[in-house]
């Protein structure tokens, strides 16, 4: 076979090519992945100081997911202690009907009402959790978020 000759105008051309499909592909590769630098080897300096700045933002949002968890124990803690709150009332509603009554059938009838107000106090307090994490439950049961970075 012989050699392949190109003018200097054709290789010119095939070189400006070759620059426009280079900067084609590098212009798609931003558009796919939404960066302007997308590694080392295009700008060190942009590059790691992105990095950087997306590990923190990671560990943002993590942080703004535990602290979310927590709220929602917080609430749960809450509504629990609301209807805690509504049963006790009841409670002391009835040890003070007790009170006023001398007849012990009547009696009788108020300390059951009361105890049964006291089992639904105490089933109560055992199903006020979120995740796992029951405020109201008794020891084992504390709740620790993280609010800043260093997880002080």
């Amino acid at each position: 076979m012989g050699d392949i000759t190109i003018s200097s105008a054709v290789r010119t051309n095939l070189s400006s090519l070759q620059a426009t499909s280079n900067m084609m592909s590098q212009i798609q590769e931003r558009l796919s992945t939404g960066k302007k630098v997308n590694s080392a080897l295009d700008n060190p300096n942009s590059f790691f100081t992105a990095q950087g700045l997306e590990n923190r933002a990671g560990d943002l949002g993590t942080l703004l997911d535990d602290m979310g968890q927590g709220v929602q124990t917080l609430k749960a803690a809450d509504k629990g202690i609301s209807a805690i709150t509504d049963l006790v009332e009841s409670a002391k509603a009835k040890a003070n009907q007790a009170a006023q009554t001398s007849d012990q059938t009547e009696r009788s009838q108020y300390v059951s009402e009361y105890n049964e107000l006291l089992g639904q106090i105490e089933d109560l307090a055992k199903d006020s959790g979120y995740n796992g994490k029951n405020l109201l439950g008794g020891t084992g049961n504390d709740l620790s978020v993280t609010f800043n970075e260093d997880g002080t």
